[in-house]
């Protein structure tokens, strides 16, 4: 009868271990977790998701905001403005609107202008805000248009080349032209030169 008693025992603690181990283990596993991979950053804590946000630079100073907004609720909802504290100003742009549910992308369907103190390789700080009144502060990476990044028009909207300082299209055109061999020697931003191949998955170009 002891024998029998301590049979019953152990394999009355092998049914309640696994239980208690299973219950501790709880249901937020990392494969259960939002995991989108985007070379920009992203951020879900508005109603309105921003994500892969990156700065698209044509030229020191210049480029055009990419990445896409998906709205969380059914209701329609817009980008608003776009600001910084670093020297980075917005060009005119109408609110971007979302629909209900809806998804947008920045790259091909809206032009959002930028203008300021930045060049390729740098992290910016830029806050957007919604039709909601919600703001979402984001370390924004800076990119330069090669590989990936050469399908995204890269031509900006005319007042922006006017609040750049250039009296009409044509001026800034032909300074453009003017200054081209200028630029190649003096004033060149050896950050959007581009290599011969795209990197590799380990960093390095082959």
């Amino acid at each position: 009868m002891p024998h029998l008693r301590r049979s019953a025992l152990a394999g009355l603690l092998l049914a309640v271990v696994p239980a208690t181990a299973l219950s501790a283990c709880g249901f937020d596993y990392p494969t259960d977790r939002v995991n989108t991979i985007a070379g920009g950053v992203n951020e879900r804590t508005g109603d309105v998701d921003a994500l892969g946000i990156r700065i698209l630079a044509t030229a020191q100073g210049e480029g055009r905001l990419i990445g896409s907004l998906s709205n969380n609720l059914r209701e329609d909802a817009s980008l608003d403005s776009v600001s910084s504290s670093a020297g980075v100003v917005t060009g005119a742009f109408d609110p971007i609107e979302v629909a209900g549910r809806g998804f947008v992308n920045l790259a091909t369907d809206s032009v959002v202008p930028l203008t300021g103190n930045f060049t390729a390789g740098q992290v910016v700080p830029l806050d957007l805000t919604f039709s909601d009144g919600t703001t979402l502060s984001l370390d924004v990476p800076v990119v330069k248009p090669c590989f990936q990044y050469t399908q995204v028009p890269t031509d900006l909207p005319s007042e922006t080349a006017s609040a750049k300082g250039g009296d009409s299209a044509s001026d800034a055109s032909s300074a453009s032209t003017d200054g081209a061999t200028e630029s190649a020697d003096e004033g060149h931003d050896a950050n959007f030169g581009c290599a011969d191949e795209a990197p590799s998955p380990g960093g390095e170009a082959h």
